[in-house]
C-alpha cells in the first residue's frame, strides 16, 4: 500500500507539473504574440467606433477613453442623446437623460460591476497571480483549434479565455453572469485584429448571450498615449 500510495503521488505530481509546463508555453507564445511588452508602455487608450444592438437594430457611435491603472469614460448615444459612463479608479457615472437619468447619479453595484470589466486596462492574464488570480489551462474548445484556459478570481468568479493556438490570440470569453434571475452564459468573441503601433487589437467585438447575438462592436481608430485630461474620469457635468 505505501509504495502503491507514493506511485499515484508521483504520478499526479508529474501530471501537475506537466500542466504547468504546457500552461506556461501557451502564456508565454500568447503575451509574445500580443506584444506584451509594448503594451506595458501603454499609459492611455482612446478607441473611437459603432456599437449595434443586433436585437433591436439600433446602431450608435461611442468613444473610449481609458487610463492607467483602471480609469475610464465612455461616451455613447442613445435616441441622439449623449450618454456618458465614467469611472476615476474609486467611484463610477452614469448619465443618460435619454434613458431617465437627467443628472449625473453614482452606479448601482450592478452597473459597477459591468463597467469595472470594462475598465480593466491590462490583459486579465498578464500577472494573475499578483492579482491574487489562479489560472489553469483546461484543454481545448470543441474544435480543437485554441486552448481553453481558466482563470478564477479571489471571489471564486470564472473567466474562460480561448487562445488560438496558431495566431496565439485570445479570440473569445466566455462567463456565467446572473441576469434576470437566472444565469446566463456571456460570450465575447474578438475578430479581426490589426497593428497599432505594432500592438495586435481586436476591431471587430461580437457579444453573445446564451448563444444569440446581441451586439457588435466596430472600431474604427484606436490611439496610444494620447494625452487625457484627467477631469473625464470624474463624474460628469450637464453635457
Amino acid at each position: 500500500m505505501p509504495k502503491l500510495f507514493i506511485s499515484v503521488v508521483i504520478t499526479v505530481l508529474t501530471l501537475s507539473n506537466l500542466q504547468s509546463q504546457e500552461l506556461d508555453n501557451v502564456l508565454e507564445t500568447h503575451f509574445k504574440a500580443a506584444e506584451q511588452e509594448k503594451m506595458n508602455k501603454v499609459e492611455t487608450i482612446i478607441t473611437r467606433g459603432k456599437n449595434i444592438m443586433s436585437m433591436a437594430g439600433i446602431e450608435s457611435t461611442f468613444t473610449k477613453y481609458q487610463s492607467r491603472p483602471n480609469r475610464l469614460r465612455i461616451e455613447g448615444e442613445f435616441q441622439g442623446n449623449k450618454v456618458i459612463q465614467s469611472y476615476n479608479g474609486e467611484t463610477a457615472w452614469i448619465f443618460a437623460p435619454s434613458m431617465g437619468i437627467p443628472e449625473p447619479k453614482e452606479m448601482s453595484e450592478v452597473e459597477l460591476k459591468a463597467i469595472l470589466n470594462q475598465a480593466e486596462f491590462e490583459n486579465p492574464l498578464w500577472d494573475y497571480q499578483k492579482k491574487g488570480n489562479r489560472l489553469e489551462l483546461t484543454g481545448v474548445s470543441e474544435d480543437g483549434k485554441a486552448s481553453h484556459v481558466t482563470l478564477t478570481t479571489e471571489s471564486e468568479e470564472q473567466q474562460h479565455f480561448f487562445i488560438n493556438r496558431k495566431t496565439h490570440m485570445i479570440t473569445s470569453i466566455k462567463t456565467n453572469q446572473i441576469m434576470g434571475g437566472s444565469e446566463k452564459e456571456i460570450e465575447i468573441q474578438l475578430k479581426d485584429y490589426k497593428l497599432v503601433k505594432g500592438i495586435p487589437v481586436s476591431h471587430y467585438v461580437v457579444t453573445k448571450i446564451d448563444g444569440e447575438e446581441v451586439s457588435i462592436i466596430q472600431i474604427e481608430k484606436v490611439e496610444f498615449n494620447k494625452r487625457i485630461d484627467p477631469s473625464l474620469f470624474e463624474k460628469p457635468g450637464n453635457q
